[in-house]
């Protein structure tokens, strides 16, 4: 079980994607479940420009959170950094200690639009 933590590490706030949600019609909704602590986690802060079919610039901001290898965070999920609510962009990204297979973390990478 990878249970790699970072001492000055921060805590986020992981949103589960609540699998089968439906509105009061019965039609279905994303809905995310109550937060979940992660502590000690490392932050990394990312920003990068991009252009888009209308010719204007959006900036994509958001965090890369490094966790433990057993992180029960999905590519649905959403998550609170630095009071910053972001959207799972990708696959969690597991990798293990190349000279020994012992699980070490996990890399999850976070976006927000403005734009």
């Amino acid at each position: 079980m990878g249970s790699v933590r970072h001492r000055g590490g921060e805590t986020v706030i992981l949103h589960p994607l609540v699998e089968g949600a439906e509105d009061a019609h019965g039609n279905p909704v994303e809905e995310w479940g109550p937060g979940v602590e992660r502590e000690w986690c490392a932050i990394e802060p990312r920003v990068q420009e991009v252009d888009n079919e209308l010719g204007r610039s959006a900036v994509v901001y958001g965090f890369t959170v490094y966790d433990t290898f057993d992180s029960p965070v999905t590519d649905r999920d959403e998550m609170t950094v630095r009071g910053i609510r972001c959207k799972v962009d990708g696959e969690i990204a597991r990798w293990r200690n190349p000279f020994t297979g012992q699980a070490k973390g996990s890399v999850i990478t976070l976006k927000r639009v403005d734009g």
